[in-house]
């Protein structure tokens, strides 16, 4: 059982690990968003919450808290549609460029699913049933 929770933690800090690497990777980006040259407040508005998100969903998952995966649902979405950024590097930059949206959008749909997977993994670990006494 302590091995099968030591694999959920793993692969939970391996999420939290993407995250770190997208932030990282579009820091420059983020920057620019939050410069004084921006015109307009939605873009902000937009990247503070994706920027929230992920560091919030970063502190979740790397303590194994479930509560991590709700901003790291938010987040990937968020960061697939507003920015076109793929959560797994550098992988999109071997297709062509009319094909690295769809990658993008493919690569980050199986991060999702595996982490809706993940949670619901770790939930049903979670689940004593009570034994019957005869």
């Amino acid at each position: 059982m302590d091995d099968t929770r030591n694999g959920f933690l793993l692969a939970a800090k391996g999420l939290a690990a993407l995250v770190v690497i997208c932030l990282i990777r579009y820091a420059d980006t983020f920057a620019a968003i939050f410069s004084f040259k921006q015109i307009g407040i939605v873009p902000s508005v937009i990247a503070t919450l994706v920027l929230i998100s992920g560091l919030t969903a970063i502190a979740g998952l790397c303590r194994g808290n479930r509560w991590g995966f709700i901003p790291l649902y938010f987040f990937i979405p968020a960061v697939t549609m507003f920015f076109g950024y793929s959560l797994i590097p550098y992988l999109p930059q071997l297709f062509q460029p009319e094909f690295r949206q769809p990658v993008i959008v493919f690569l980050n749909s199986l991060v999702l699913i595996f982490a809706v997977l993940l949670l619901l993994k770790m939930m049903d670990d979670d689940v004593v049933l009570p034994t019957e006494k005869y």
